[in-house]
């Protein structure tokens, strides 16, 4: 049998996922409140101190920092040395670990909390056996987050065990919330004025850390009366090959560039003014993807940004080379088509390494606010289609649910409210940045009649819900087939009832992605 460890604060869902586990043939062990949780509602559990031989002492403090548990989880399944010491002192394999840690953050902007409350919320256990999991994800699976609950459930019981792409995936999230839940802890000690024998010293680390990561000042920021400076916590994510030196705007618009690409598996060129896309599409031949992207918006494309997930090669040259483009952004160039690009001895070139997009989605997003800041993480996640629902007597075919995949894709990437149509893997008309959807809806109209696109058999993505039917009204009159919005509005039967009237499609995703 495999062994799973449960130990957590936040017992939302955690009664739900032991009784799977347990189903799947697990044993559990665990610690303290969750241990109690779990026999409280009849899940055979067995205690942290049955295994290790030693009771939780110091007020539970210390519990699993024992080699039993380290042992059990940090050895390698397949090291003859390893499997042998494991054997020799009686130190059985942890298979799933299934933590969250103690709401240091919650107690800490608590304004009744006590210095001792506060201290006592530090976790220790919990963030080693994270790291322990996650450093050995080979062969161990670290759950950090319970919206992570099903996917893994469901991996075990259809393969027997999670696959080794999920577990470095569980990994990656796990070191990104170590490393956000000691920042807090660092800060909060930094900032304290009655630890002001450490304030100092606790001070200058962190400024130091923040000196390091500085790559150097711009010429300028948004615009040229503005000072600005950049800092890079990940200087593996991309390297300049050729052109000026990256303006702040460059950097801005290479960020949305990157996290526009990342979700598209299949050949696609995006080209983006001002962050936002101005033309998307997916083919087989990269020039052909980057004339269909062009062919949305051949306006906008002048001085805007370029971006690939396939190799640049001496024909995407010829095509990119008839606008001025600049930077380009790709994964990979051949030597001679890097030859032809710099003879443009100002346009940008870079090159992404692609193994270290994952940070783009793990690590959390800070935006200045009001002299603070806020953190979130990217809308990168993807997006469960077996939670679609399907709500109107027209259904959407095999292909059509290919290409509505595609458009919402696009649409997330959209700067709020927006609109987008989509055709044969190809952006033919986008509403960006509006204030009203109908508002977005028309633009999108309007610029794709401009450009002499057919929008008849397009798909429609919207990245929030229809509060009114007055756009499905329009989206009939120029002949698109099919769908695809967040649903969630009180006049959802009066948007599936007008689609209805006119045998359109709809899909409903439960999940809007505004972005602001």
């Amino acid at each position: 049998m495999k062994r799973a460890l449960i130990s957590v604060s936040d017992k939302t869902n955690i009664i739900d996922l032991a009784k799977k586990l347990i189903n799947l043939n697990y044993d559990i062990i665990s610690t303290g409140g969750t241990l109690k949780t779990l026999v409280e509602n009849n899940i055979k559990a067995t205690a942290i101190s049955n295994i290790t031989g030693f009771p939780e002492i110091m007020n539970g403090r210390v519990k699993t920092l024992h080699p039993k548990i380290h042992g059990g989880i940090l050895y390698e399944r397949e090291n003859e040395e390893h499997l042998s010491q494991a054997k020799e002192h009686q130190i059985q394999a942890i298979d799933l670990v299934v933590i969250n840690l103690y709401p240091f953050e919650k107690v800490k902007n608590n304004e009744n909390s006590t210095w001792d409350e506060i201290i006592e919320n530090i976790d220790i256990g919990g963030p080693a056996m994270i790291r322990a999991s996650a450093k050995n994800y080979k062969y161990v699976t670290v759950l950090t987050d319970v919206n992570d609950y099903e996917i893994v459930l469901s991996e075990i019981e259809n393969n027997g065990d999670t696959t080794l792409d999920t577990r470095l995936r569980l990994a990656q999230k796990a070191f990104a919330l170590t490393a956000e839940y000691d920042g807090m802890i660092a800060s909060f000690f930094s900032t304290t004025p009655n630890l002001s024998s450490l304030e100092g010293n606790f001070w200058i680390a962190s400024s130091q850390a923040s000196r390091n990561d500085k790559e150097g000042n711009l010429r300028y920021g948004e615009n040229p009366h503005q000072s600005a400076s950049y800092y890079n916590t990940n200087k593996d994510l991309f390297t300049q090959l050729h052109g000026k030196e990256l303006s702040y705007n460059n950097l801005l618009d290479m960020d949305a560039a990157l996290k526009t690409i990342i979700k598209f598996k299949a050949l696609t060129v995006a080209i983006l003014k001002h962050t936002n896309p101005c033309g998307i599409a997916s083919d087989n031949n990269i020039s052909i993807a980057y004339d269909k992207a062009f062919a949305t918006d051949t306006v906008s494309p002048f001085g805007g940004i370029v971006v690939t997930n396939g190799t640049v090669n001496p024909e995407f040259v010829e095509v990119i080379n008839k606008v001025f483009t600049e930077v380009l952004i790709a994964p990979d160039y051949t030597a001679e088509a890097l030859d032809l690009l710099k003879k443009k001895k100002d346009r940008r070139l870079i090159k992404y390494h692609a193994d270290q997009l994952h940070e783009l989605i793990e690590i959390p997003h800070t935006q200045s606010c009001l002299n603070g800041h806020l953190k979130q993480m990217a809308d990168l996640i993807e997006d469960n289609t077996a939670e679609w629902t399907y709500p109107t007597k027209a259904k959407p075919t095999d292909n059509d649910l290919d290409e509505l995949l595609f458009a919402w894709q696009v649409v997330k990437m959209l700067k709020s409210n927006s609109i987008c149509f989509t055709k044969n893997k190809q952006t033919i008309g986008l509403g960006i940045g509006q204030t009203s959807r109908i508002d977005a809806l028309n633009i999108a109209i309007e610029s794709s009649i401009r450009m002499n696109l057919d929008l008849s058999g397009s798909v429609c993505a919207s990245d929030g819900f229809f509060p009114f039917r007055d756009s499905i009204d329009a989206i009939a009159k120029i002949g698109v087939k099919c769908i695809i919005q967040p649903g969630g509005s009180k006049a959802d039967p009066e948007v599936i009832q007008a689609c209805d009237e006119y045998g359109i499609a709809m899909v409903m995703t439960g999940r809007r992605h505004f972005r602001h």
